[in-house]
C-alpha cells in the first residue's frame, strides 16, 4: 500500500512538472484573457445576428410600417381637428366683428371697432370694381403679452350697387358703411 501512495505522489509531482501553464503565469493570464475575449465576441455575434435577422424579417417590417402609418394618421387627424377648430373660431369672430344688412335702397355693413382700439383709422375700406375690401388691425393685450389682431374681409356686389357713393360713419363702438343700391 505504501508503494501505491508513493506511486501517486510521483505521478502528481510529475504532472506539475509537465504542465506548461503552471510554470508560466503570464501565459496563463494571456490565454485566459484571450478565451474570455473570444467568448464575449461569440456572444455579441450571436445577439447581433438575431437582431439583424429580426430587423430584415418582412413580417416585422410590415408591423413596423403599420405602426408608423397609424401614428401618422393620428397626427394628421389631430392637425385636421385643430385646423377645423381654428377655422370655426375665426368664422365665429368674423361674425362678431362684421354684420351685413340689406335694406330696400342700400347695403349696410356694420364693423365692431372694439377689437381695433375703437379707432376708425385702424379700419381701411377700399372699393375696387364690384368688390369692397375691408382691412383692419389692432393691438390686443392678453395673458401671453401683446398680439397684433388683423382682419380682412371682401364683399362682392352686383352691378346695381354704387360703391363710389358709399359713406362711412362712426356710431358708438361701430363703424357703419352704407352702400346705395338701385331698386330693379
Amino acid at each position: 500500500m505504501d508503494e501505491n501512495i508513493r506511486e501517486e505522489e510521483r505521478h502528481e509531482h510529475r504532472r506539475d512538472e509537465d504542465c506548461f501553464l503552471c510554470n508560466h503565469h503570464v501565459m496563463r493570464h494571456l490565454i485566459t484573457a484571450l478565451l474570455v475575449f473570444l467568448g464575449a465576441f461569440c456572444a455579441f455575434y450571436a445577439v447581433s445576428d438575431w437582431h439583424f435577422k429580426r430587423l430584415y424579417d418582412p413580417v416585422y417590417q410590415i408591423r413596423k410600417m403599420d405602426h408608423m402609418m397609424m401614428n401618422q394618421e393620428r397626427n394628421m387627424e389631430r392637425a385636421f381637428k385643430k385646423h377645423m377648430k381654428k377655422d370655426f373660431m375665426m368664422e365665429k369672430k368674423v361674425g362678431e366683428i362684421t354684420h351685413m344688412e340689406k335694406t330696400p335702397d342700400a347695403y349696410k355693413i356694420i364693423i365692431d371697432l372694439k377689437p381695433f382700439d375703437n379707432d376708425e383709422k385702424n379700419v381701411e375700406v377700399k372699393a375696387n370694381g364690384d368688390t369692397l375690401s375691408i382691412n383692419a388691425a389692432g393691438v390686443r393685450n392678453g395673458r401671453k403679452g401683446e398680439a397684433i389682431y388683423k382682419f380682412m374681409q371682401n364683399y362682392s356686389f352686383d352691378d346695381n350697387v354704387k360703391l363710389s357713393e358709399m359713406t362711412k360713419e362712426k356710431v358708438g363702438d361701430a363703424l357703419v358703411i352704407t352702400i346705395p343700391a338701385d331698386n330693379d
